[in-house]
């Protein structure tokens, strides 16, 4: 029995309603006289409805707004990504540039030619160290031949194409090269300990005066691998241990052998 009750209050409570709405709708003296009641009978209900309605419309005009604030930040961080990529692509062509007057006229290499190659891929890791370069036996590069930066030495060609070289770096666990250094002529010989690494030089009599931010030059010995008189590293610290048979000393490359853009391919053979 209570479920046809509340079904009577609730179909009561409607009619009341219905009627008290009619009654503000109406005009004449019966408005008059009632609007007064229906409001008040009304009022409660407006009331609820509006309580209800207004977190509504505030989320739905909020979920709009977070749209759009959405939209933005999307855009926003597309202009900074493109501007960061201008901005690398500033640097590089800058680095490219300065390698390239670095380039020109070096004067360690006197009157020797050179073929300017670009870089065109690297190979760097702990052991190994090497890049490709776009020239090739077409522009008379051979194997063998030196390549310098702007700075000083870089590598040496190991393997060319028609079109294209492997040059492997003075930093590669291979490679060694004899220097000279100090104004007495000092020689040493100095390897290749990774791509992230300094050179080590041996060779080097204890007692042997070094000094830090000395440079080292190829000493055009060796079997002739290297003309004379390149820059290859300076000198960034040495060791007198005790009981020693020589010298410790590490060996920082002049040239920036991790940001190679061009580079001079040295037309020279060895014992030339």
């Amino acid at each position: 029995m209570a479920q046809p009750r509340g079904r009577r209050r609730l179909v009561t409570l409607s009619v009341f309603l219905l009627a008290a709405l009619t009654l503000l709708a109406i005009g004449g003296p019966v408005r008059s006289a009632a609007s007064a009641a229906a409001r008040a009978v009304v009022s409660p209900f407006v009331s609820i409805v509006r309580g209800v309605t207004k977190p509504v419309g505030e989320a739905f005009a909020g979920t709009f707004n977070y749209a759009d604030v959405v939209r933005q930040n999307h855009y926003l961080s597309y202009e900074l990504g493109r501007l960061r990529m201008l901005q690398a692509q500033s640097a590089y062509q800058t680095r490219q540039l300065r390698d390239l007057l670095a380039l020109d006229r070096l004067p360690f290499l006197g009157a020797l030619p050179v073929a300017t190659a670009q870089t065109t891929a690297q190979n760097l890791s702990n052991f190994t160290a090497t890049i490709e370069i776009d020239k090739g036996t077409d522009a008379g590069v051979l194997p063998g031949m030196p390549v310098v930066g702007g700075a000083g030495l870089v590598g040496i060609v190991t393997s060319t194409t028609s079109g294209g070289s492997t040059v492997t770096l003075i930093t590669d666990a291979s490679r060694s090269i004899g220097v000279r250094f100090g104004a007495a002529g000092n020689t040493a010989v100095v390897h290749g300990q990774g791509a992230f690494r300094d050179l080590d030089a041996d060779f080097v009599s204890p007692g042997t005066p070094v000094h830090v931010g000395e440079i080292m030059y190829t000493n055009g010995l060796q079997g002739g691998l290297f003309p004379p008189g390149i820059p290859v590293g300076a000198v960034a610290g040495s060791e007198n241990a005790r009981g020693a048979t020589e010298l410790s000393i590490s060996v920082h490359p002049l040239a920036d052998l991790r940001h190679l853009t061009y580079v001079d391919v040295v037309l020279w053979e060895p014992g030339s």
